[in-house]
């Protein structure tokens, strides 16, 4: 069935890590590039960055969430290990074109969240020109915008085009021209990812969108399942659906899609994109955009940053080192315990939709899930490496004991005459097998506590400075 989509309204967040000693001077060269702090104290902020005549309330973004939680989203000052939003408003038109269409869209601003623990993410935000689109059409934008770099022979082709420049990709367009300086302070962990960010979702953006077709319109189960899916056309420029099975495409619906405000909107939810549906007039839904690019924004980044943290942690201790990186282990257990005791919640948000939402989106990004499975998994590897820690302090605690009972049996019985004031070494010769056996015994035991002591000391020489190069002092 043929929808038609009126208005548009668009979010994209990208992932990134960043170096954490690095986190105060990114925040002076964000204020240089023109981005500002965000807080709520700013209410002139309220309608600076969301395109012409849409207002969120700075006051309901502080109701939304619990008091504990507020106060991590939105600091004061930028003196703090917290959330740092750091917003620049463009209003810059411009035209994505493809195979088969061109998608005109105004990009209204851009964020740089710098989140805990050195991740951040990149959100743009913008809204296609009011010109009345097809469902496929507006679907077709969202898939080709959300693609960093277009691997597949299918997603090839696809451009940007402005007044100052023309772009073959998003990242192009997002680090050629609006963000240039940001790549000098991003960590690449060396993997066959773009920006070799190991926890971004197939070199996707996550899409967020709010789409408003015409008034009344029949919105069916098909049209939530391709947003889900974020299926807008095929290589021929058809409309298309990644199932033909009514019933996995009902199964699947029931899942993914919040029906509170069924039949006039609903929000369907998947790994890809969280999407709002409506076919209520603009004039009607206009606090309904306001609020999701208010508070709702701030529920998918929290439940977003959340993903992006376990992620993170997973992919560090896969390449832990089984015999090497017990140090390692500790580091991870620490920031996982850090982690859930300074922002990990389970209840964000105050209001009962918002909840409900918020239920959605950690049964869809299985932040539970993974929550536990990565911290059994570190507990249970830092039971195994301290059992091997243990099976060796206890073989060199025996050969310690058996140097001390011989020591004590031998060293100063025997030999003492000799060693008392000057030792003449030419008469060692003429030892006899008990003095030879004090002589070997305290001189191996002397060697032995000399390696010991610099082994301990370059151990924890190198330990402090791979902490100190993992915290990103580099």
């Amino acid at each position: 069935m043929t929808l038609t989509i009126e208005h548009a309204y668009m979010t994209f967040l990208f992932p990134f890590a960043y170096h954490t000693k690095s986190r105060e001077e990114l925040s002076e060269q964000l204020e240089n590039e023109r981005f500002t702090f965000f807080t709520l104290q700013d209410k002139e902020l309220e309608n600076a960055y969301y395109g012409e005549g849409i207002t969120v309330s700075h006051e309901e973004i502080a109701q939304f969430f619990y008091p504990f939680v507020e106060d991590k989203l939105f600091p004061a000052k930028t003196h703090t290990q917290d959330f740092l939003r750091f917003s620049k408003a463009f209003n810059i038109t411009g035209h994505l074109q493809s195979k088969h269409e061109i998608f005109p869209y105004e990009l209204l601003s851009i964020d740089i969240t710098l989140c805990p623990f050195g991740n951040g993410v990149i959100t743009t935000r913008l809204k296609m020109t009011d010109e009345i689109r097809d469902f496929s059409d507006v679907v077709n934008f969202i898939h080709f915008f959300r693609i960093l770099e277009a691997k597949l022979d299918e997603e090839k082709g696809t451009s940007h085009h402005f007044a100052f420049g023309q772009y073959p990709s998003t990242s192009n367009l997002l680090f050629q021209y609006f963000l240039p300086f940001l790549e000098d302070y991003l960590i690449d962990y060396k993997t066959n990812t773009f920006g070799g960010l190991p926890f971004s979702e197939d070199e996707r953006m996550l899409a967020s969108a709010y789409l408003l077709c015409e008034e009344n319109a029949e919105i069916l189960d098909e049209h939530l399942f391709r947003l889900g899916q974020v299926d807008g056309k095929n290589t021929d420029g058809q409309p298309f659906i990644s199932s033909t099975n009514p019933d996995y495409i009902a199964d699947y619906v029931a899942e993914h899609t919040h029906m509170r405000w069924a039949p006039t909107s609903y929000i369907v939810t998947s790994t890809q994109a969280q999407i709002t549906i409506s076919n209520r007039p603009f004039s009607h839904s206009i606090r309904d955009i306001e609020k999701f690019l208010g508070k709702y924004y701030y529920n998918l980044l929290i439940h977003y940053f959340y993903k992006m943290m376990l992620l993170k942690v997973s992919f560090e201790h896969s390449e832990i080192s089984w015999n090497k990186d017990k140090f390692v282990v500790d580091d991870l257990i620490e920031l996982i315990t850090r982690f859930s005791s300074h922002y990990y919640f389970d209840e964000v948000v105050v209001r009962s939709e918002g909840k409900e939402i918020s239920h959605m989106l950690r049964k869809i990004f299985r932040i539970q899930e993974n929550y536990l499975e990565t911290k059994t998994t570190l507990d249970n590897l830092y039971r195994a490496l301290e059992d091997r820690s243990v099976n060796r302090n206890n073989k060199l605690l025996f050969i310690l004991t058996v140097f001390t009972v011989v020591s004590g049996i031998y060293g100063m019985n025997l030999v003492i005459e000799e060693w008392n004031g000057q030792i003449h070494w030419s008469n060692i010769w003429q030892f006899s097998f008990f003095e030879w056996l004090a002589l070997l015994t305290a001189l191996s035991g002397i060697t032995l506590s000399f390696i010991l002591i610099c082994y301990s000391t370059f151990t924890v020489l190198r330990n402090h400075l791979r902490r100190y190069k993992r915290n990103g002092h580099k």
